[in-house]
């Protein structure tokens, strides 16, 4: 299914690219940094070279279009990282709605800690101030987290639908989003239906909020961040009250790769425990569909197929080109940055991941196009 999909990826950009340029940074192996992360060169890892010089060259070439960022590790060591329209290493890139796969981690570091030791619970009771509730319906009353972590609300909210009610689009022009989402009307019973909602994760934020009594900054300071590594965040408001844990986190693209090794780790760092194995487990394991790929804990889910081996991944992904891939039988993680936003380039990471540095890791055999051109 998924090859298909790049292919047609492939077809957009293709036709719509137009001069190239030169991707920059170290490449492979990258710089070594006092940031957590080992270096090593693709090598090392077994990831072939070539397939990697062929993405520089197809983008010099203007045959792809130029990512603002490029990494991969494997087995736990930076294989690669490039950076493209004049993006740097220490910039911090708007993540979009990729954020709601740190939200999840967020919840499960929550879950573990006993402040959210049931996802059945239902999710006005952790919101009291917001109380009643315009368009009150028995089946709001039993909307729970769990509903809300696997984009199974029940509510008239459809991100794809420019008509919903709880179009985040709306949501955005409200003073409070938390109250906003509260009220919009319901459609489905709970559960029933998947749809893609943001202002549902928005909701998972303020319970989080309340329930843990820190701001999702500090909170996220304390508990992900901070044992990371990582000290340039930038967290968006909701309005004027909260935190959008559903879009808009900023981070570098090493501090964001280090995201799909905690998930490739199955929930540690260094071997330090963040969030439970069982947690992450579920993350990957879909329980529906929602668009292209399949969905579970505000994680995607898919399968590429290269010349008949099927590699399972599981990706966090945003509008404008914001993936991160995580391939467990192959210990490898990808992180993509592109700022193509509302147009077909949004779906480049599909096209360069699947392309470029799946057959790498397989150790498909390529010449490098120094070779291809002596010929």
């Amino acid at each position: 299914m998924f090859r298909k999909a790049v292919l047609r990826c492939l077809l957009l950009l293709l036709s719509a690219c137009g001069g190239g340029r030169t991707l920059t940074g170290p490449g492979s192996p990258p710089d070594a940094r006092d940031d957590g992360w080992a270096v090593a060169a693709l090598e090392e890892e077994g990831v072939r070279r070539s397939w990697l010089e062929w993405l520089e060259h197809d983008v010099a070439e203007g045959r792809q279009e130029e990512p603002d960022a490029v990494l991969i590790a494997r087995h736990g060591r930076l294989i690669y990282e490039r950076y493209g329209n004049d993006f740097a290493r220490e910039n911090v890139h708007d993540l979009r709605s990729a954020t709601k796969s740190v939200t999840s981690l967020l919840v499960g570091m929550a879950h573990e800690r006993g402040l959210l030791p049931d996802l059945d619970v239902p999710v006005l009771s952790f919101l009291p101030d917001l109380v009643p509730v315009r368009n009150p319906d028995p089946r709001k009353e039993r909307m729970t987290l769990r509903h809300l972590l696997e984009m199974r609300t029940g509510l008239a909210c459809d991100d794809w639908d420019a008509s919903s009610p709880g179009n985040e689009e709306k949501m955005y022009r409200a003073d409070d989003w938390a109250c906003f989402m509260v009220d919009v009307p319901m459609k489905e019973e709970p559960g029933s239906v998947a749809r893609y909602c943001t202002g549902g994760v928005v909701l998972l934020g303020a319970v989080l909020e309340r329930a843990s009594g820190m701001s999702i900054p500090e909170l996220s300071r304390q508990w992900l961040f901070h044992p990371l590594g990582v000290a340039d965040f930038e967290w968006q408001p909701a309005g004027r009250r909260g935190t959008d844990t559903g879009g808009h986190l900023r981070l570098r693209p090493r501090d964001f790769l280090k995201l799909g090794q905690v998930f490739l780790d199955g929930g540690t760092w260094h071997g330090e425990r963040l969030v439970s194995e069982a947690w992450v487990s579920e993350s990957g394991q879909p329980h529906s569909t929602l668009g292209d790929a399949r969905y579970a804990r505000l994680w995607w889910s898919t399968r590429f197929t290269l010349q008949d081996i099927p590699v399972e991944v599981t990706f966090a992904r945003g509008t404008g080109g914001q993936y991160l891939f995580v391939a467990p039988s192959l210990g490898l993680t990808a992180a993509f940055n592109t700022s193509h936003y509302d147009n077909s380039g949004s779906v480049l990471p599909l096209a360069l991941f699947g392309q470029y540095v799946l057959p790498a890791a397989l150790g498909f055999e390529r010449a490098g196009p120094a070779s291809a051109r002596s010929r």
